[in-house]
């Protein structure tokens, strides 16, 4: 009885000090939960985006899920992103069309979040969740900051309670391309412009209101990386002077970038179709992501990415190999933006076919991976 007593204490021992670098005792996935965010950022390598499911906002019941043309998402969806050479998750979640009175999130929405969180987390992968198509919510001007002070520290204070026992390999994003929708600037503007700066400054404060939150919460929150973007996520406005990352006492924090670039190449359907050694020029913002970003202790995420279908494999696949290959190199993790569409036209993404657990295009898939690995 001693012997036996003494065995089982020592499993229990092992099994706690493998905590940290396992998804659970008797499981086979190791992951370096490292200090420094560069290094962890890296770590990250090729992920893939759930695209148009948890973050289809035509419901505000657990039917909007398969809302927006998508099927229900299941465990052998998720093992078989895991299997095609994925390392990494982003699940966007919406949560606004999911909350009543003092935006109290709808209990049967959040456990059904942590079920596909329980999916990838089981797949050993690493998985970002975020706020995402609640734009309207936390809208970037001086005017609108209470209201959306108000709904970023209620939100992000109970996702960090529901998750706070879920180790570092879960990461938070605060929002997701927060911008000055529905306006002439909500995509693009001057450097100098007015609102443009005022909608830069006032996401700097949201970002630092979503620090402060998850920090204040209890288990893993306090260590816990987390990633901001700046107006839109686009690069050239993370790269403003006038954009600048939060203060963090645990000094975990990641830069989100969404890059569909070049966009006549990437997004626009009525854009070009070729891609050549000439156009790798397009691709320089990663080095001055790396200038601003990396080399001064922060980790990049490129959170979503991909190119259109348009018909044109090929340049596709040079693309994608171009593509990856540089923020490979840099340390830069990247996403593929996978909302199912494949038809040829724009913003058509569509990587793996979920009904048939199947990849679309193995050929871009197989040089992006290969980039990684």
């Amino acid at each position: 009885m001693k012997k036996l007593t003494k065995k089982f204490l020592v499993l229990g021992l092992v099994c706690m000090m493998m905590m940290n670098s396992l998804t659970g005792c008797g499981k086979k996935y190791k992951f370096n939960i490292t200090d420094d965010p560069v290094e962890f950022a890296a770590n990250l390598k090729m992920g893939w985006n759930l695209g148009n499911t948890l973050d289809a906002i035509a419901a505000n019941d657990l039917s909007s899920e398969t809302s927006w043309g998508q099927p229900l998402v299941t465990k052998e969806q998720i093992d078989y992103i895991k299997e095609a050479g994925f390392t990494a998750i982003r699940i966007p979640v919406s949560w606004s069309n999911h909350v009543g009175v003092g935006y109290v999130i709808d209990e049967e929405w959040m456990d059904r979040v942590n079920e596909v969180v329980d999916y990838a987390w089981d797949a050993g992968l690493y998985v970002i969740i975020n706020s995402h198509h609640d734009c309207e919510m936390y809208y970037p001007t001086d005017e609108k900051y209470e209201f959306a002070s108000l709904y970023i520290e209620k939100i992000w204070s109970q996702i960090a309670e529901r998750f706070a026992d879920y180790d570092e390999r879960l990461i938070f994003e605060s929002m997701n391309e927060p911008r000055l929708k529905g306006t002439s600037k909500e995509w693009w503007f001057m450097p100098n412009d007015k609102d443009g700066l005022e909608s830069i400054r006032v996401i700097q404060d949201l970002n630092q209101l979503f620090v402060d939150t998850v920090r204040s919460s209890g288990g893993y929150n306090k260590t816990r990386y987390l990633m901001v973007p700046s107006n839109a996520a686009s690069a050239p406005n993370a790269l403003s002077s006038a954009f600048s990352m939060p203060e963090d006492k645990a000094g975990r924090l990641i830069v989100s970038i969404h890059a569909y670039t070049p966009y006549d190449f990437a997004m626009n359907g009525n854009g070009y179709s070729d891609w050549d050694e000439g156009k790798k020029a397009e691709l320089s913002f990663m080095d001055e992501l790396d200038k601003k970003f990396i080399q001064n202790g922060y980790g990049v995420v490129i959170g979503e990415f991909g190119a259109t279908n348009k018909d044109n494999l090929d340049d596709r696949i040079r693309w994608a190999d171009d593509f990856t290959k540089k923020a490979a190199t840099l340390g830069i993790s990247c996403f593929w933006w996978d909302n199912g569409c494949t038809e040829v036209g724009e913003e058509n993404f569509g990587m793996i076919d979920r009904e048939n657990l199947s990849v679309y295009y193995p050929e871009i898939l197989k040089v992006m991976l290969d980039n990684y690995n």
